[in-house]
């Protein structure tokens, strides 16, 4: 896991712009946003989490204003090939302890990529 400062009000202005409506988890649900690439709004360099914050576990600290990056190790328990690719979807849903988040539909979907 890392963590690096993000320009998130421009990105969302950026987005707004591209989108011409406000972002994911509002109307019109059937309509694919345009994403910006996130490498532009970045700021310095990555930060290294904490030693709390470290080795495997299953709920991490992320902070407004930051882009968090995890590494996850998707397998069976016993290391044994899962019998699907999970890289073929439907996807994995993650979830936020913040009500607000929830409540408003602003829970996404995490794509597996290969």
């Amino acid at each position: 896991m890392k963590c690096q400062k993000f320009r998130s009000d421009d990105y969302l202005k950026d987005w707004q712009k591209l989108n011409q409506t406000t972002p994911p988890g509002t109307p019109p649900y059937f309509v694919k946003p345009k994403v910006p690439p996130i490498d532009p709004y970045l700021q310095g360099q990555p930060i290294a989490p904490p030693p709390n914050e470290k080795g495997w576990k299953d709920t991490i600290q992320m902070n407004p204003g930051e882009v968090t990056t995890i590494r996850v190790r998707f397998t069976s328990q016993d290391g044994s090939p899962f019998p699907f690719d999970p890289s073929l979807g439907p996807g994995y849903v993650w979830h936020c302890h913040m009500l607000e988040h929830e409540d408003n539909e602003m829970m996404r979907p995490l794509k597996v990529l290969p």
